[in-house]
C-alpha cells in the first residue's frame, strides 16, 4: 500500500481532524487545508483548522471562520484522531509548532510536494513531482471518495493555480492540468477566482512595488536580479508584510534574467528570502547552505543578519552557480 493509500485509510477512520499548513501561508497550502475541511465535513468528520501565522488577506475567503492560531495546536491535536500536515514536511517552516508536532508524530500525516523534508510525521507523502499539494490534495479526495461541492473545488483550484503562476510556471504539467479540469467540472469560475486573488490589491501594496522595484539590481550580464523591501518601505507606504506575496516575480518580467531573489527584512529584523529561477539553476540547492529550502525553481531562505550583507552572500551563492551554465 502506498503513501496516499495509507493516508485515505487512516482520515476515513478518524471522525476528528486537524489540518495545518506551515508559517507564512501562501494560496497553494491554504487552499488545500480549506478544501480538505470542507471535504471532510460533508463527509461526516469533525475538522479542525490551524494555521500558525496570520492569514493574508487575500485567502481569508476560504474559510467560513478564521483558523485557530499556534496556541490553540496542544488542545485541538490532543482531540483530534489525526493530524494532518499539508504543503510543508519541514520543522523550520512549522515555527512555534514544530516540537509539538514531532511529539505526537505517531499520529500526524504529511501531504507535501518539497523537496526539503523532515522526519515529522507517522506517515508522510511527499511527491516533488506534484506542481501544488492542491493536486494531491484532489487526488486525495478523489481516493476517499468525499464529496466536492462548488466551495471545495474553489479552494482547490486557489491552491493548484497558486504554485502554478496561474498554470504559466514549469511546474504546470498534464497532472495538474487534469486536476484543474476536474475542478472546472465542479462549477468554479476562473475568471471570478482570478480577480478576487489577483486583482484586489490596495493601494498600499503597489506604492510597496514601486519601492522594491527603486531597488533592483540586475547582474551577472543582466541573468540575475535582486531586489530588497525594508522595515521603512512598510512603514512608508503603509503596506502589510502578507503583501510580498509573489512580488519576486515582478523581476522576471526581465526577458533576460533568469534568477531572481527577493529580501524582505520583517518587523522583527529576520530577513525572509524568495528565490526564483527560469531554467538554469536550483534555487533550492542555493537555499539548503543557508538553512532554506523548497523547490529547484522556488525556495526561500531566512535568516537574522543585515540585509544588505545578506543580499551579497545570495547574490555572489547565485553568480557562481549562473557561471557554470
Amino acid at each position: 500500500m502506498n503513501e496516499l493509500q495509507t493516508i485515505a485509510g487512516c482520515l476515513s477512520q478518524a471522525d476528528k481532524i486537524l489540518l495545518l499548513t506551515h508559517a507564512r501561508p501562501d494560496g497553494d497550502g491554504l487552499g488545500a487545508i480549506a478544501a480538505l475541511a470542507r471535504s471532510a465535513v460533508a463527509a461526516g468528520k469533525r475538522a479542525e483548522l490551524l494555521v500558525p501565522d496570520r492569514v493574508p488577506e487575500r485567502y481569508a475567503f476560504l474559510f467560513s471562520q478564521p483558523p485557530a492560531g499556534p496556541e490553540r495546536f496542544a488542545e485541538l491535536a490532543d482531540a483530534a484522531d489525526v493530524i494532518v500536515v499539508i504543503d510543508t514536511c519541514a520543522r523550520a517552516q512549522l515555527d512555534g509548532v514544530a516540537q509539538a508536532v514531532v511529539d505526537r508524530r505517531d499520529k500526524v500525516l504529511v501531504v507535501d510536494h518539497h523537496a526539503t523534508t523532515d522526519a515529522i510525521a507517522a506517515v508522510q507523502w511527499v511527491d516533488a513531482s506534484a506542481a501544488a499539494a492542491g493536486v494531491m490534495v484532489a487526488e486525495l479526495i478523489q481516493t476517499l471518495h468525499w464529496p466536492v461541492d462548488v466551495t471545495v473545488a474553489e479552494a482547490l483550484l486557489a491552491s493548484v493555480t497558486s504554485d502554478t503562476g496561474w498554470l504559466q510556471f514549469a511546474n504546470t504539467d498534464a497532472r495538474c492540468l487534469r486536476q484543474a479540469a476536474w475542478l472546472l467540472e465542479h462549477g468554479v469560475r476562473p475568471d471570478k477566482l482570478y480577480r478576487r486573488l489577483f486583482q484586489c490589491d490596495r493601494p498600499e501594496r503597489l506604492a510597496l512595488v514601486a519601492r522594491m522595484l527603486a531597488s533592483l539590481r540586475v547582474e551577472c550580464e543582466g541573468r540575475l536580479a535582486s531586489m530588497v523591501i525594508r522595515r521603512e518601505d512598510f512603514e512608508h507606504t503603509g503596506a502589510r508584510g502578507d503583501e510580498t506575496e509573489n512580488l519576486v516575480n515582478e523581476a522576471l518580467r526581465i526577458g533576460a534574467v533568469d534568477t531572481a531573489l527577493l529580501l524582505v527584512e520583517t518587523d522583527s529584523g529576520e530577513i525572509r528570502v524568495s528565490l526564483r529561477s527560469r531554467d538554469a539553476i536550483d534555487v533550492a540547492a542555493i537555499a539548503k547552505p543557508f538553512g532554506g529550502g523548497g523547490h529547484t525553481r522556488a525556495a526561500g531562505v531566512r535568516a537574522t543578519m543585515n540585509i544588505d550583507d545578506f543580499r551579497e552572500k545570495l547574490t555572489q551563492a547565485c553568480a557562481e552557480k549562473l557561471g557554470r551554465f
